[in-house]
């Protein structure tokens, strides 16, 4: 975050939004601040969903001096405030691209990256003034092709017309989740909870006989709800009809703006900023905040946002840079739990799921998986923790760093990254091997997959086991040998 000067407005504008008890609401409409009453605090929402998270592309960013929000446009272009992209030190310097990262919390995705190009649309003009008040307080910031894929998801329409004074919009945001109040002789500080919320309020401060779009524009708390800080960049949205003349018409989200100030008070006999420089600890009250609004950039955005960043991803076939000590030592991975041994394509796609070869389907005579040379896919190298699919080069991998149990298992090209660092755990003299993270200190487990089954005019097809992450207890599906569980009864003593 920023660190300004805060006279009137602050230029840290987290957008969180908080509804007064009842109690507390009567306190405020007699004239008193209402963070100065000890009445609690409770959100008008509670926090979004991952699903939520996703649909409206929210992202935290993080610069070398504090964290904003920014949120997607489209699949590799995020909007934030611009003032989240300056320093607030010297010259007031943009900050370096690679020195900003985003980080999405979605159904399936955890993940965080580099800023692969950062265009802003105001420059800071007097340092620790940075972008407040701009109108043009605006970035984009550029991600790789297949950072946040959301194939589910359309790009963000930018609205095209200016708003009325009266119009509701809904704004997301996080960070504090109640303000500073005194507590008889004690100063009770703001309360920040980091998660993404959001709240309804309508447009003010807009002049009604101008037909000229509005730089900004801003609104106070109503319904009962007050804004609080913490969120520069967090977006504002409109609802409205796709195609208001079509009988098939749908509702659909317009971006209208992004965070930019907020006016607050500060806790009487407290400082803010703090001691520490910290401009929110001890705001009691909010009367208003202002967003950036889109409408004079509109068209500058919407041509900037055309250009698609270039495809790093890996294609084609990967070298393989097994070392060949390690390539000596090939070995099967059968699954005791199933005996089924786990299989790789040499030439599949990444960030795919990896899977065992089925090898006892009910509705066929099928003698198991015996050793056989093609089995013998994986091996380990001791000095670098790396478990490789020896065919591919590549390693075994945790999909997207995750640290949930149940998360996919993938081939990846190796990165050094801890997820595709593992230890194993093995009985002396023992093959079989139990595999754990470096990273989250789960376990490699054969999840079974389904059995396909005719019941009468239906088919249930059959879907294979797979591998995932789960806590280590040391079970059979946790456990991994280099032969099948047959494997002596057709070839003899090994």
């Amino acid at each position: 975050m920023k660190a300004p000067k805060f006279k009137q407005w602050s230029a840290y504008s987290f957008m969180i939004f908080l509804i007064v008890l009842q109690l507390s609401v009567a306190y405020a409409q007699n004239g008193e601040h209402t963070g100065t009453t000890q009445q609690p605090l409770v959100t008008v929402n509670p926090p979004i969903d991952q699903q939520t998270q996703e649909q409206f592309g929210l992202l935290t960013l993080q610069n070398p001096e504090g964290n904003c929000t920014a949120s997607m446009l489209n699949d590799y272009w995020a909007i934030t405030a611009a003032h989240c992209v300056y320093s607030t030190k010297g010259a007031c310097p943009q900050f370096a691209a690679n020195t900003i990262s985003l980080t999405a919390t979605w159904p399936g995705v955890s993940k965080t990256v580099q800023a692969g190009k950062v265009i802003s649309y105001g420059t800071p003009t007097v340092c620790n003034t940075s972008m407040t008040g701009n109108p043009d307080d605006i970035a984009i910031l550029q991600v790789g092709l297949h950072d946040f894929g959301r194939p589910d998801v359309r790009p963000m329409k930018l609205q095209a017309q200016r708003p009325m004074a009266n119009l509701s919009i809904r704004a997301y945001g996080r960070g504090i989740s109640a303000l500073a109040f005194q507590a008889g002789p004690t100063a009770v500080p703001v309360v920040r909870d980091g998660q993404f919320r959001y709240a309804d309020f309508d447009i003010i401060s807009i002049n009604p006989n101008s037909a000229d779009p509005p730089l900004s524009f801003a609104y106070s708390g109503t319904r009962g709800a007050t804004i609080a800080g913490g969120d520069s960049g967090g977006p504002s949205y409109i609802q409205d009809w796709d195609d208001p003349l079509s009988i098939r018409r749908k509702l659909e989200w317009r971006l209208m703006g992004v965070h930019s100030l907020c006016s607050t008070s500060c806790l009487a006999g407290q400082s803010c900023p703090d001691s520490s420089g910290n401009p929110w600890t001890w705001v009691s009250s909010i009367s208003q905040c202002s967003d950036a609004s889109i409408f004079s950039l509109r068209d500058r955005i919407l041509a900037d946002i055309e250009a698609v960043p270039p495809d790093n991803s890996f294609v084609g076939q990967f070298p393989t840079t097994t070392p060949d000590e390690v390539l000596r030592h090939k070995r099967a991975l059968y699954a005791i739990s199933i005996d089924e041994p786990l299989m790789a394509p040499l030439n599949g796609p990444i960030d795919v799921q990896l899977t065992f070869k089925r090898c006892h389907d009910l509705r066929v005579v099928n003698p198991g998986c015996p050793v056989t040379p093609d089995m013998e896919q994986w091996s380990y190298d001791p000095p670098t923790h790396r478990l490789f699919h020896t065919p591919s080069g590549k390693c075994v991998n945790i999909s997207g760093a995750r640290t949930d149990a149940g998360s996919a298992i993938i081939l990846y090209p190796c990165s050094g990254g801890l997820n595709d660092k593992w230890t194993l755990i093995q009985r002396a003299g023992s093959a079989i091997w139990s595999i754990k993270s470096d990273q989250t200190g789960m376990c490699l487990t054969a999840k079974p997959g389904v059995v396909g089954r005719s019941t009468g005019p239906r088919l249930r097809l059959s879907t294979p086991a797979t591998l995932v992450q789960m806590p280590c207890n040391g079970s059979e599906t946790q456990r991994f040998d280099n032969v099948d569980a047959n494997w002596s009864s057709r070839n003899g003593p090994h």
